[in-house]
Parts: C-alpha cells; sequence; structure tokens
C-alpha cells in the first residue's frame, strides 16, 4: 500500500537501497474496534527506514489521537489540492493524517480510510520534508483504497504544497479562514478554510475553538461516554467546556465542534458564563466547518 518512491524520496535513499543492506522495512497487523471486520490488508503499521506510516479503518481507529494532541504550540494546518488531511509539526517531528470516507463501506466495515504518517527521526522538519511527507500519506491513502476496493474521492497529489508550520495571527477584521466572521475579540489565530478532519481557531486571550469530524471527534477516552465528543448530548456548556455537533456523512461521522479557555487562563464557564459575542462566535465556527465539510447544521448551544 506504500508509494514506493515517494517513501524512499522522504527517507533520502534511492531504489538501489532496496536492494543492499542498512534499509530497515517492517510491517505488523494490528486489530482496530471490535466492531469492525475490516478489509483484507487493514489495519496495518509500517515503519520504513525510521518513518512510521499506520493504515487502518476510521471506525475504531488506534491512530487519531496520536496525530492530534491539542497543543496550541503545535497548530493543526490543513492539506492543500482537496484532501481531506492535515499536519501537526513540531521541531522535531511532523506528523501527516489524511481521511478518505468509502463510499461503498458501512460503519461495520469501517466506513473510511486513516494514514498517520510520522517523518524520519532526527530529521529537520524542513519545507521540503513536510511536502514529502504530505505526498507519502496522501500517496498511501491513494494506494490502500485502490487495493481495498474503498470507492472514494481524493485529493490531486500533484498539486500538493507543503504545509505552513504555524497558523497566522491577525485581526479579527482580517480574517479568511477557519476565523472568519469571529467578532468577541479583535485578534485571531487561524489556518486556511478547508477540509480538514481537524479545524482551529484562537479568539486570542480568550477561547480555542476545535472542529474535529470522524476518527477525531471520537479519539479521547472520554468517548465512552457518549457519541458527542464524550458528552451524552448533542451540544451544552460544562466547567472548561462548551460544544455542539452535526451529523456528516460518511466517514465523517458527528462534527464535534468545541471551545475552552486558551492555555494558562483559570476561566470556567460555570463562575465566568461566555457572553452574548462569543456564544455568537462558536456558532459561527461551527456553522461555518460543518457547511464546508457537507454536514448537517450544527445543534445550537443552549
Amino acid at each position: 500500500m506504500l508509494p514506493v518512491d515517494s517513501v524512499l524520496d522522504l527517507a533520502g535513499k534511492s531504489k538501489l537501497s532496496l536492494l543492499g543492506m542498512g534499509f530497515d522495512v517492517s510491517s505488523s497487523q494490528f486489530d482496530v474496534s471490535g466492531d469492525v471486520t475490516e478489509p483484507a490488508g487493514l489495519a496495518t503499521r509500517c515503519e520504513v527506514d525510521g518513518i512510521e506510516i499506520a493504515i487502518e479503518t476510521t471506525a475504531g481507529a488506534h491512530s487519531a489521537y496520536a496525530a492530534f494532541q491539542g497543543d496550541e504550540k503545535t497548530p493543526v494546518v490543513p492539506l492543500s489540492a482537496g484532501w481531506q488531511g492535515f499536519m501537526v509539526t513540531d521541531d522535531l517531528e511532523a506528523t501527516a493524517s489524511v481521511l478518505l470516507s468509502c463510499k461503498n463501506w458501512s460503519p461495520k466495515e469501517g466506513s473510511g480510510i486513516l494514514v498517520t504518517a510520522d517523518s524520519p527521526y532526527d530529521t529537520e522538519v524542513t519545507e521540503s520534508i513536510r511536502l514529502k511527507l504530505a505526498q507519502v500519506a496522501t500517496g498511501t491513502a491513494q494506494r490502500a483504497a485502490d487495493k481495498t476496493g474503498c470507492e472514494t474521492q481524493t485529493g490531486d497529489t500533484d498539486k500538493l504544497t507543503a504545509p505552513e508550520t504555524n497558523a497566522r495571527t491577525v485581526s479579527a477584521d482580517a480574517a479568511t479562514g477557519t476565523c472568519k466572521g469571529m467578532t468577541s475579540v479583535p485578534t485571531v489565530r487561524e489556518t486556511a478554510a478547508a477540509q480538514a478532519p481537524v479545524e482551529e481557531c484562537v479568539l486570542v486571550g480568550s477561547l480555542r475553538l476545535f472542529a474535529e469530524y470522524g476518527p477525531f471527534s471520537d479519539a479521547s477516552d472520554a468517548v465512552i461516554n457518549g457519541k458527542y465528543g464524550g458528552h451524552d448530548a448533542p451540544s451544552g456548556v460544562e466547567r472548561s467546556t462548551a460544544w455542539t455537533s452535526a451529523t456528516c456523512q460518511g466517514a465523517l461521522g458527528i462534527g464535534y465542534y468545541h471551545a475552552s479557555p486558551v492555555e494558562g487562563s483559570d476561566r470556567e464557564f460555570t463562575s465566568a458564563p461566555l457572553n452574548k459575542s462569543e456564544r455568537a462566535d462558536i456558532q459561527r465556527f461551527a456553522d461555518q466547518s460543518a457547511a464546508r465539510h457537507g454536514c448537517d447544521s450544527p445543534a445550537a448551544l443552549p
């Protein structure tokens, strides 16, 4: 399922290296949720000369939470060229995730394909490495779909560009991406508005807003408490979280949209309730993200 040329390029190797010593390749099978009967060949984890790649069904996926930890210093940046994916980059490593919805797979058959790929160990995460990693993740997703009979719509690998490493900080009225239309603060931090399965908008000094889909909306241990990002109700406000949700198609499952105080804040919504403009921003963020992903309208905040 791996795109050989792209993987070798990311590893900094030529095809001749496949014939020699010192080139390490290994793979192992693993099971996703017991509720899923995955296609032959899934789920599998590959390691190629320090590059780790996991290929699994979106239903019951293991790798979603590992790919996305929600650190403010490592923003979620969408992939380009029509791919439903994103990259998270820190000083030492980058992780790319790609989600494909398989129109001919039911949830019990896995719903879709999730590919998670890490950059090589001990390699500086340059612009070139980020582009090569994006090509590996998307190429693997395409080959996995072809080999498992997944009927899906992909992006264009030839038009991929290297994801940025940072979100952009702009005045709220100049925002054109994930924070477009926010009014509760003067400054926001955003990424491009695409169709990534995780999206982020930071209302600087106030709130962090996230949209999460498919395996990313239920990637926390708390999901055992309810299907709406770990909640029983489709919308609500608790001490440190305000959320809403929407029903989406295929592998996107439930869209989970939530807000929490920015890192370092001791604010609690029970003692410092959301004001009218903050509530409007949370709802607007959810509505805009849901529309881009083809989901139903999110529930109203209570």
